[in-house]
């Protein structure tokens, strides 16, 4: 199974949100500190042990004012159409991200804590699995974005289609030990405008094809809004034919 059940989906939920890093330093009982070279691994992204939802919000497109033109019998009139619409297949997430890059034993108890709750870089993640593979990531396929295309109710030609929304180059970036280069990316509005500095969106996927939508944070920097953002994150969700179910994601993160 790549991803979750292909029933139709509004407005995605979120189940769980911001976390913590941790380097354990687990030293045996009984064990004669010497000098001992300790082998390092990069730890991979963990689900995050905090979320506070906030509001959410649509553009009302109702409150446009209608537009008047007059037809007269024998005339032929050139009308330049101007027109908004709202995608079906898209929730967009955005706030903070704070947490500890921690030293600690098999008992959560903190030898040192280098963060200490103050914001921090990385990644967020998310994703509709709770057992993404994590030594099996890597930057998402033809295959595996024409599945997601397919889940989300989609055709590959749609303006907003999976494909043509990631239609750029993320920059590289490590997943635990893992390098992602030259993946499917894209970038989220920055003060209502297109940019290409801030705001990478990253389109990744696990040895089972499980799609992970993924941001690199930016702590500090403006938004869509005008406001300073950690992160902006757009993840998948199949509203079309008037379907108003939610759809669970399960938020991971890796600080550093």
């Amino acid at each position: 199974m790549t991803n979750a059940p292909a029933s139709r989906r509004r407005q995605a939920v979120v189940h769980v949100t911001t976390t913590t890093q941790k380097l354990l330093l687990l030293l045996a009982l009984g064990l004669v500190l010497a000098p001992f070279a300790f082998p390092s691994a990069a730890a991979d992204p963990v689900s995050v042990t905090g979320l506070v939802p906030g509001a959410s919000s649509r553009r009302d497109l109702s409150s446009l004012n209608t537009t008047q033109v007059d037809a007269q019998a024998g005339n032929v009139t050139q009308l330049d159409i101007d027109a908004l619409s709202i995608t079906q297949s898209w929730q967009g997430y955005y706030g903070n991200v704070s947490g500890s890059m921690l030293l600690a034993n098999a008992n959560n108890q903190t030898f040192y804590d280098w963060a200490n709750g103050t914001s921090v870089g990385g990644q967020v993640y998310a994703s509709r699995n709770d057992t993404v593979d994590w030594s099996t990531i890597n930057c998402s396929n033809a295959s595996v974005i024409a599945a997601e295309e397919a889940y989300l109710g989609q055709n590959a030609g749609d303006a907003d289609s999976v494909n043509n929304t990631f239609s750029g180059t993320a920059p590289s970036f490590l997943v635990g030990s893992r390098t992602m280069s030259g993946c499917p990316g894209t970038n989220v509005f920055v003060n209502g405008s297109a940019q290409s500095t801030d705001y990478h969106q990253i389109l990744l996927a696990d040895g089972a094809g499980k799609t992970v939508y993924t941001t690199i944070i930016d702590h500090g920097a403006y938004g869509f809004d005008g406001e300073q953002h950690d992160f902006q994150l757009l993840v998948g969700e199949n509203g079309h034919v008037g379907d108003t179910a939610t759809t669970p994601y399960f938020f991971y993160t890796e600080l550093g």
